[in-house]
């Protein structure tokens, strides 16, 4: 019987007789990405976890608090922590595959989010694309 080299397998050999390391495939923990964050959560479970109609505190990277409410029927409301006269301000919220979409009043422009935890799982990250938008938090 004759052994057939394929590319890879012969590029690995060549590599070993020169004394070089051959490259292993990288591994992955459950609950995280190839990149070592923890995985998005489903729109799904977003919905579930997080869109039940009862309040939690959202802060932004620049510190900024706010109040929390999206309901069960795609509606959503934001209120300031600080400041002499809270403005409430609302919106609709819907789920897409791996993450959530919301679009504010006064505003046309809607804008879609992936949901993580936290490295420690103690926090909900909020993702804009690769940019930290919020932290969630329930109260």
């Amino acid at each position: 019987m004759t052994a057939r080299l394929t590319v890879p397998l012969l590029a690995a050999l060549l590599a070993a007789s020169a004394g070089a390391a051959v490259a292993q495939p990288a591994t992955t923990r459950p609950g995280y990405d190839r990149h070592g964050m923890p995985e998005k959560m489903s729109g799904e479970l977003i919905a579930k976890t997080w869109f039940d109609g009862q309040p939690f505190e959202a802060t932004g990277p620049d510190g900024a608090g706010y109040r929390m409410v999206f309901t069960p029927d795609g509606k959503a409301a934001r209120t300031p922590l600080t400041g002499k006269k809270p403005k409430t301000v609302t919106g609709f919220w819907r789920v897409i595959a791996e993450g959530y979409c919301s679009r504010w009043t006064g505003s046309n422009r809607e804008k879609c989010f992936n949901v993580r935890k936290s490295e420690d799982g103690k926090d909900t990250i909020v993702r804009f694309g690769q940019q930290i938008a919020a932290t969630w938090k329930r109260p």
